[in-house]
């Protein structure tokens, strides 16, 4: 339980850091980034952690 919680929480570490590097863009580049793109980078972070979580668990 506690390494699910452990991965939930890379996850949201990785959600609110993507969004904070979005945040800092110019606003032209932000429009021009489709969500789709910030959404795959949220979801490749949290894979990666993820991975990352059971590699060190064992």
């Amino acid at each position: 339980m506690d390494r699910l919680l452990r991965v939930a929480g890379g996850c949201g570490l990785a959600f609110l850091l993507v969004l904070g590097v979005v945040a800092v863009l110019p606003r032209g580049v932000r429009d021009a980034v489709p969500n789709a793109v910030i959404g795959g980078a949220v979801l490749v972070l949290g894979a990666l952690g993820a991975r990352r979580a059971v590699k060190a668990s064992r």
